[in-house]
């Protein structure tokens, strides 16, 4: 087996999905060195093949979720397949986004710059061609680093993927509202003394919460799990996957902020991805009254490609059930993207982004002659900064009222 750099899909995959020993997970340099040289026999070397041959992926040029292994298998799944999965997911982002990090620029085996350490150790990793945060080691909390104080709004979502090796109970990340326990105030954050716990077939949040039948029922190894968070003054539901396993109406407390936390008990691995936090904002139908449009981040593609991914189904629902309660109501579809990769690409993948949004819709039962598709590339965008915030801001889908 070669020894070389730890971004080469097969080291990454090996160091990923088979990591012998916890001193030696997620290990660059001298440290990735000493445990190529251990010896791998043929069994592992062919499921690494297997591996890497099933992933049909490239870098971002647009900065969208990766198209990997997915949720739920989502890779051994057809598009169709995948959306039908998620036909009960109602989760919607919110309007603007607070922050968000796809880790691009971050140097790998170095702590994640946008990031603060709380305790243990955490570093940039790369699973397959993908950056990821990997938290090494149990007990390890990281908080994005924003600023000012109680900086969550009253209304807001939270979207994250996490790693599972497999459905081991004793593998957890918990997900705290509160920056730090420095910070909390009995009086002001309540039952967020205590996180969102998270592992591969449930989500808890003191008694609330549950299982998942369908997700237990399944085989977990090696998978992504998507979880989202919704936040509306003092209810909050939160998602794995496509289920909806918290829906509490009336929460004791306010949310402040984000502290990311893994508890395990076992040699796995543990990693988080694709972090974004959005502020809530208007109803639909508030703001086509209001600004003649609908500006969306909920609608997600593979990436480089035109297939939505089932995380998608939550908002396209939402713009379905308006236009059917509305029939007067027509749109433009207008896919954009940020200026990252080349502009005429860009301009032909948001095109097709928007021709497949359209077509989505009309399978959903809204009538063609109602939808017209509108590709502007990174022509229009909404933030002209560079932060990721800004690129996130402007990689969105708009319902342009006609």
């Amino acid at each position: 087996m070669k020894k070389t750099l730890v971004t080469l899909g097969c080291t990454a995959a090996l160091v990923a999905i088979f990591s012998v020993s916890s001193h030696a997970q997620f290990d660059i340099g001298n440290k990735v060195k000493n445990k190529l040289n251990q010896k791998v026999d043929q069994k592992i070397d062919k499921t690494i093949d297997e591996s890497l041959d099933g992933k049909k992926k490239k870098t971002a040029a647009t900065g969208d979720v990766a198209a990997d292994d997915g949720g739920s298998s989502a890779a051994a799944k057809t598009p169709e397949t995948r959306m039908k999965a998620w036909t009960k997911y109602d989760f919607v982002p919110g309007d603007k986004v607070m922050f968000s990090d796809n880790l691009a620029g971050e140097e790998v085996g170095e702590f994640p710059s946008r990031w603060d350490l709380n305790k243990g150790n955490a570093e940039v990793a790369v699973l397959g061609d993908e950056k990821v945060i990997s938290l090494v080691q149990s007990g390890t909390s990281i908080h994005p680093l924003m600023k000012g104080e109680q900086w969550l709004p009253e209304t807001f979502t939270i979207e994250m993927d996490v790693f599972f090796d497999s459905d081991n109970p004793n593998v957890a990340y918990y997900i705290f509202l509160v920056d730090d326990m420095k910070s909390y105030n009995t009086e002001v954050n309540g039952d967020f003394w205590d996180p969102i716990d998270v592992r591969a077939t449930q989500v808890k949040l003191k008694t609330f919460g549950s299982e998942s039948e369908e997700l237990a029922a399944k085989e977990v190894k090696n998978q992504w799990r998507h979880v989202a968070i919704s936040f509306n003054k003092r209810s909050m539901k939160v998602y794995l996957d496509e289920h909806r396993l918290i829906n509490i109406p009336n929460v004791n407390g306010k949310p402040t902020g984000l502290r990311i936390e893994v508890d395990k008990r076992v040699d796995a691995n543990t990693m988080v991805k694709n972090v974004m936090i959005a502020q809530g904002g208007k109803k639909l139908y508030d703001q086509v009254m209001t600004d003649g449009k609908i500006v969306t981040y909920g609608i997600k593609f593979d990436v480089n490609q035109a297939t939505i991914r089932p995380e998608s189904v939550g908002t396209l629902a939402s713009i379905a059930k308006l236009m059917q309660d509305e029939p007067s109501l027509k749109f433009t579809v207008e896919g954009h993207t940020d200026s990252d990769g080349d502009e005429n690409t860009n301009l032909k993948l948001s095109q097709q982004r928007a021709e497949a949004v359209k077509s989505y819709l009309v399978e959903q039962g809204i009538a063609e002659d109602r939808l017209a598709a509108k590709g502007l590339g990174e022509s229009r965008p909404l933030d002209k900064n560079s932060t990721p915030e800004a690129k996130s801001n402007n990689r969105r889908v708009e319902f342009v009222k006609l």
